[in-house]
């Protein structure tokens, strides 16, 4: 039986904003995740990725938002948000800051930020005027903090995406030093593809008395993704078999993985020289550039994107119908990532390593 957001007790607003955006029934994760954070208290969550979970963190969040302030009137300009939401990239930061966006346009008294690395600074510090949401990289978010740009002692709820990769990125002192500076919030949710044991010794650090909701792990199937393994004899039968599968008839828009920056602008080039329409995605990219590319493959005018594993995490787009691994994974964890890109939003996917 599927739950409406309207049985899930969000405010009307929301509901109204996820019917106008094609969400009528909430999916599993959301289900089980948004009663639990409106209840209160923290919360460990294991989903996989294309699973609905940034609505399912940001509809709750978003909801008492709305309720604490509900004749809409603006936030004194201040930059001192009440809710704070942490991403380990750029990439996934602006995925969530355009989710929340989706979901509050046209209501007043709500304002969301984007802080991340790559981007000039006057421009982010204008934007925290008077934000009451702030998504954001901890990189930028400690710098911002210690040019007091932003202060996080009204900070009510926190939110951390994709610990797992936060901890792969070195982040566990930034993540330490931002839990001490909103300390006294009300609600920590944390979010990761696995419960290994450096994330629970994270969360015992981050949270109190978190209780868990297991919604998958990493080795668990995608069970609307095909998944398929080809041996190639040498890299020029490689570069054959890549260009037969991007042949294929039913091939949408596919994101193909590359274990090196350099790799992946080579596969692009070569890709490009041989008639299809590639782009390369890396973290050495001017971050204007990753946008650009982004929206491209959004918008469909690029239907392969070559990208390393850091610039593809938080890519959401619902044509990707393959996800091809040119260069292995390091990790079970990132193999479950990099196949996520497709099968989105209940629809079917094929991954080809």
């Amino acid at each position: 039986m599927t739950i409406t957001f309207k049985e899930l007790g969000l405010n009307d607003a929301l509901v109204k904003a996820t019917e106008a955006l094609g969400y009528t029934q909430a999916t599993p994760v959301q289900e089980q995740i948004i009663p639990a954070a409106l209840a209160g208290g923290d919360w460990m969550v294991s989903s996989q990725t294309g699973s609905g979970k940034t609505a399912a963190f940001l509809l709750p969040l978003l909801h008492q938002l709305i309720e604490a302030n509900p004749s809409g009137k603006p936030q004194p300009g201040r930059a001192e948000p009440q809710i704070l939401i942490l991403c380990p990239t750029r990439e996934l930061a602006q995925q969530v800051a355009a989710d929340a966006v989706n979901l509050v346009r046209g209501m007043k008294g709500i304002r969301i930020a984007t802080v991340m690395g790559g981007m000039p600074y006057g421009k982010q510090i204008q934007a925290l005027k008077g934000a009451s949401l702030v998504v954001a990289t901890p990189g930028r978010l400690l710098d911002l903090c210690d040019s007091k740009a932003i202060r996080l002692d009204d900070v009510k709820q926190l939110v951390i995406d994709e610990a797992d990769r936060m901890l792969d990125m070195g982040f566990a002192e930034d993540l330490e030093a931002i839990d001490q500076r909103c300390s006294g919030r009300k609600q920590t949710l944390m979010f990761s593809a696995t419960f290994a044991p450096n994330i629970m010794a994270l969360a015992n650090e981050l949270t109190k008395n978190a209780k868990r909701i297991e919604l998958a792990h990493a080795g668990e199937k995608h069970a609307n993704i095909e998944q398929k393994l080809h041996w190639a004899d040498s890299m020029s039968h490689k570069h054959q078999l890549l260009e037969h599968i991007l042949a294929d008839a039913t091939l949408d828009q596919a994101v193909v993985f590359a274990s090196t920056q350099v790799e992946s602008e080579k596969i692009a080039d070569t890709l490009r020289a041989n008639g299809y329409e590639a782009s390369a995605l890396h973290g050495a990219m001017p971050q204007a550039v990753r946008m650009r590319r982004l929206e491209s493959l959004r918008k469909g005018h690029t239907k392969i994107l070559v990208a390393t594993d850091v610039a593809a995490r938080g890519i959401d787009v619902p044509r990707i119908s393959h996800v091809i691994n040119f260069g292995l994974p390091m990790k079970p964890e990132d193999y479950t990532h990099r196949i996520g890109r497709t099968g989105r939003a209940g629809r079917n996917g094929v991954a080809i390593t």
